[in-house]
């Protein structure tokens, strides 16, 4: 069983409709993740990935 992460940003999991959200790796897909969340995500999932990966470079 997978934890949920709650290190990562809260998007809805309609923005991947064709995996399970919990199933991805961050890391190794951060481009396809940033790339479906600015291209389908609202302004507040859009912001809230930008904050993320600000912290998360400077970790």
């Amino acid at each position: 069983m997978n934890k949920l992460r709650t290190d990562l940003p809260q998007l809805r999991p309609v923005l991947f409709w064709d995996t399970k959200i919990n199933t991805i790796d961050w890391e190794k897909q951060k481009k396809a993740i940033i790339k479906r969340v600015f291209e389908r995500g609202n302004e507040k999932e859009k912001r809230k990935l930008s904050i993320f990966m600000k912290l998360k470079r400077l970790i």
